[in-house]
């Protein structure tokens, strides 16, 4: 899906992003693409209000994008979060059937499981899941809101699987799926 910057013909858009997820949030460096009449004037206002990032970091960053490293990185890491995340999706469909509903497999390093009838709601899950040392969270736990009264609401979990290796992501969802049994 193309971002609204790169269907702006008419340089009507502020791009906004930060490297948090493909470098790492310690890095604290973002960026801005902007129409070219407001370079000036944003290159002016940053000036007086900068906040002491790193000249080095921000030297270090922008030599890793020109020399190509930065793509090389993304497509090692983009390799790796894809084989996480369908080790995750098989490992769940084997504990816990074929017919596990999942969101965001397509982007982003978590996977959201709307989780069927059959099984408790998502709170009595997540503690289970935790006395059996997995990570998994409800929706409002991580900032997640429901506006309006859904079939869904509190049956949906946040799985993470960015910074597990293959044997956590397996370990975690027999844990899991015990820790749902005994329930």
């Amino acid at each position: 899906m193309t971002a609204l910057s790169g269907l702006d013909r008419d340089y009507r858009v502020i791009y906004l992003g930060s490297f948090s997820k493909s470098l790492g949030a310690g890095l604290r460096l973002g960026y801005v693409v902007l129409p070219p009449e407001l370079i000036g004037p944003a290159i002016a206002a940053k000036s007086l209000a900068s906040y002491g990032q790193s000249w080095l970091d921000q030297a270090v960053t922008a030599d890793f994008f020109k020399t190509g490293a930065h793509r090389q990185h993304l497509r090692r890491m983009l390799k790796t979060y894809r084989i996480r995340r369908d080790l995750l999706v098989k490992s769940l469909q084997d504990a816990f059937g074929m017919a596990v509903q999942l969101t965001g497999s397509d982007a982003g390093m978590h996977l959201m499981w709307t989780l069927p009838e059959n099984l408790p709601d998502a709170d009595t899950i997540a503690a289970a899941a935790a006395r059996h040392d997995v990570g998994i969270y409800p929706l409002p736990a991580i900032g997640g809101r429901s506006f309006c009264q859904s079939k869904f609401a509190g049956r949906q979990l946040i799985l993470g699987y960015s910074s597990l290796s293959s044997k956590e992501i397996v370990t975690g969802i027999e844990r899991l799926a015990q820790a749902v049994a005994r329930i």
